[in-house]
């Protein structure tokens, strides 16, 4: 469908429709927005509750997502370990989702009781990936099922450690907002740093580090130049000089990681995959000060603890990225009214997984109906915020 595919909205399916009818003279009624994002709702349904394979190879990437309000989502996606493909990264399609549900708060017990409930119904559930929540965490602890942290977090926290106390890059970061908002108005805006977000800051650093440096590139480059616009960038920008030691460790730490999460990302953990990380990281030595040595320890050390795992599995999922672009996708729905938070809209990240071929939208769209729908809405979603807030309005709360 052209909605799981594509980045338009459901009124502008509708209004596509409504082109290829005049187009192909076609006498047949076009869709309302409502009665796509329904096809939708009755895709993601079907995919999330029919029948899962019973297997004793599962392995679960799982995670929370937070949006306005208090209710929390709770995504369980899988895939057997027999049918992975590890010459590529993970798509949508590889995955079958398990568990979509909200809650407005969770712990280790309720998270520990819906993956018990989930074997029940699938088998074995190997290990599973995700990003250490604690709530996570302690749910995996407590029904005993081994977790790997996915990489991308696990590298996040090594680099907070090394630098959130560091006076150097905290001055650095600092002045680069100053300059955002000193010149972004001006007629130097296009080289001004990027937007740094507070949220997940530590596992942005590339951007910071790709802006810095080419910062140095363009300053190097304009100081021989003496036209008016060069001496106006030169005089912005001429600050930078003096971190240009912190910049340098920064880029050859960024370039390491990069280069490790695109092997272990794509081709997954395994003796193989470890070897040439190692390799990787021997760059680290270049750095003048001692955080190469500490994140290369760091780095060594969560390797060492995945490879406990490789004696039963020749390759292991490090990543979860695919469940943060699932919520990605999710929220991106949900852009034109936010405030409405968790609804039964949740269900697009199951239909996400849909093959999409004629038979399972066939499927999906004659053996679900709109009470199966609402039902889920009530155990899984319950009462949302839009609803809570349009009874607050009305004075009838």
């Amino acid at each position: 469908m052209v909605k799981l595919q594509t980045s338009a909205s459901f009124r502008a399916i509708g209004k596509l429709v409504v082109i290829l009818q005049i187009q192909f003279h076609l006498l047949t009624e076009s869709p309302t927005h409502t009665t796509v994002a329904n096809w939708v709702y009755k895709i993601g349904y079907y995919e999330l509750t029919r029948p899962k394979e019973q297997a004793d190879d599962w392995i679960v990437l799982l995670d929370h997502s937070i949006q306005l309000g208090q209710d929390k989502l709770f995504v369980v996606l899988g895939i057997r370990e027999s049918q992975i493909d590890f010459t590529r990264p993970l798509n949508y399609q590889d995955l079958t989702p398990f568990v979509i549900t909200s809650k407005t708060s969770w712990n280790g017990d309720k998270v520990c009781a819906s993956l018990k409930a989930l074997e029940k119904k699938i088998g074995t559930i190997n290990y599973a990936v995700g990003d250490h929540g604690s709530e996570l965490k302690k749910g995996l602890q407590l029904a005993n099922i081994r977790q790997i942290h996915d990489i991308t977090h696990a590298i996040a926290l090594m680099l907070e450690k090394l630098y959130k106390t560091d006076e150097i890059y905290h001055d650095l970061t600092s002045r680069m907002s100053t300059m955002r908002t000193k010149y972004s108005q001006s007629q130097l805006a296009s080289i001004i740093p990027p937007k740094q977000r507070k949220k997940s800051r530590y596992q942005n650093i590339k951007t910071i580090s790709d802006w810095a440096h080419n910062a140095l590139r363009v300053l190097e480059s304009v100081s021989v130049q003496h036209t008016e616009e060069a001496l106006h960038i030169q005089e912005a920008l001429e600050w930078i000089c003096s971190y240009k030691t912190c910049i340098d460790e920064l880029a050859t730490i960024n370039t390491v990681i990069c280069q490790v999460e695109q092997i272990v990302k794509c081709y997954g953990l395994s003796n193989d995959t470890v070897k040439q990380c190692r390799r990787i990281l021997k760059k680290l030595s270049k750095c003048s000060g001692s955080k190469g040595a500490v994140l290369k320890k760091q780095l060594e050390h969560y390797f060492q603890t995945a490879l406990k795992l490789i004696h039963e599995s020749k390759q292991l999922i490090c990543t979860s990225d695919i469940v943060e672009s699932a919520f990605g996708k999710y929220k991106n729905y949900l852009s034109a009214n936010p405030i409405v938070g968790v609804t039964k809209l949740a269900l697009v990240i199951a239909a996400f997984t849909s093959k999409l071929n004629k038979h399972e939208i066939k499927e999906a769209l004659e053996n679900t109906s709109m009470k199966d729908i609402k039902r889920w809405t009530e155990e899984h979603i319950g009462t949302t915020l839009f609803s809570r807030r349009k009874l607050l309005l009305s004075g009838c709360l």
